[in-house]
């Protein structure tokens, strides 16, 4: 177990509306330790762009942290003030967002925008700050850095205006880098490049990485341990060979046969949708968030909001199925077999 750099407790964040409180992170505990990848995984709606938002204190009105703490190096973010925070933002945790093009400023050229945050963060000149911007773009592997760094936004492809934001992120040399689904607009190719340059950033700079994303695929290449959200909760936690293999609770198992498969011609399996919606948080479910789009549910996973069960010391499940006293189930191929289902 390594040292934990970031540690939530109890996490609750809602969005008081016109129509009523969204309740879009309902109780959530997990931590990351230091030097460590981590990926949060689920639907959209699920909570885990909230949860990121929350960490860096970006919530914009209406939205608000009702409970819980954000420990950071053991210092509690939620009660900083907004002074406070800038320090920590875009110094000790920085972030990627999705939309590159809409997170860069298209009236600065791209080197102004990275010197900007050097020289805010790092006391340099700013000659100093260019060179080390300069430094940065090419180690984000952004070809005639000393060119580049002159241009604006949209003289960038879509991949490179991505490395120039990585750039922006992991100037200040961060301790924490939380990516917002990096590469959901890239093309594979793209996306591949962006995914190897995180590795070897993380291996290079021992930086920690939490990487918010629907793409299990993309979890499994660069991350750890998952964290699986669903309805504002953490249905499931372990490392990445617990929740590929030995998954346990029925969402995760969703949204495992929702992947495309390499296969061979004969097998011809087809891809298995999750019927059904998301719950409305506006009115959160008192029982299992999953509960009217699973298979397995029983009377009691629509009445009662279930325990998490420890199944492994780095995996547990919030799912009645383990309790001790519920149907005997197992996973065989990919499928739960022996509930008897809706009892």
């Amino acid at each position: 177990m390594g040292d934990k750099l970031l540690d939530i407790k109890n996490l609750k964040t809602s969005f008081f509306t016109h129509v009523g409180e969204v309740k879009a992170i309902r109780g959530v505990d997990f931590y990351l330790n230091k030097g460590e990848a981590l990926g949060i995984v689920g639907e959209s709606g699920s909570g885990k762009s909230v949860t990121s938002m929350s960490i860096m204190r970006l919530l914009q009105h209406p939205g608000k942290i009702v409970d819980g703490e954000i420990l950071f190096n053991n210092e509690n973010l939620i009660p900083k003030t907004d002074k406070e925070m800038q320090a920590i933002r875009g110094n000790r945790i920085s972030m990627i967002f999705q939309d590159p093009m809409t997170s860069l400023n298209p009236v600065y050229t791209v080197g102004d925008q990275i010197v900007e945050a050097i020289v805010k963060h790092q006391k340099l000149s700013k000659a100093e700050a260019k060179k080390k911007a300069i430094d940065m773009l090419r180690l984000v592997g952004i070809p005639s850095p000393e060119k580049r760094i002159n241009q604006y936004p949209h003289e960038f492809s879509g991949g490179m205006r991505q490395r120039a934001m990585i750039a922006m992120a992991l100037s200040c040399e961060p301790e924490l880098l939380i990516a917002d689904e990096p590469t959901t607009a890239l093309d594979v190719t793209i996306q591949a490049q962006i995914l190897e340059l995180m590795k070897d950033l993380k291996s290079k700079l021992n930086t920690s990485i939490i990487l918010i994303t629907h793409d299990l695929g993309v979890v499994a290449d660069v991350c750890s341990r998952v964290i699986v959200m669903y309805g504002g909760l953490i249905m499931e936690e372990g490392t990445v060979e617990e929740i590929f293999y030995t998954p346990r609770h029925p969402y995760t198992l969703g949204l495992l046969k929702s992947i495309p498969k390499l296969c061979d011609k004969e097998s011809k399996q087809r891809l298995v949708p999750i019927v059904g919606s998301p719950p409305d948080l506006l009115k959160p479910p008192k029982g299992c968030p999953f509960a009217p789009r699973c298979d397995y549910a029983m009377r009691i996973c629509v009445n009662e909001k279930p325990q998490y069960t420890n199944v492994s010391p780095t995996q547990r499940s919030m799912c009645w199925l383990l309790h001790k006293d519920a149907p005997r189930v197992e996973v065989i191929n990919g499928d739960l077999k022996g509930a008897e289902q809706n009892e």
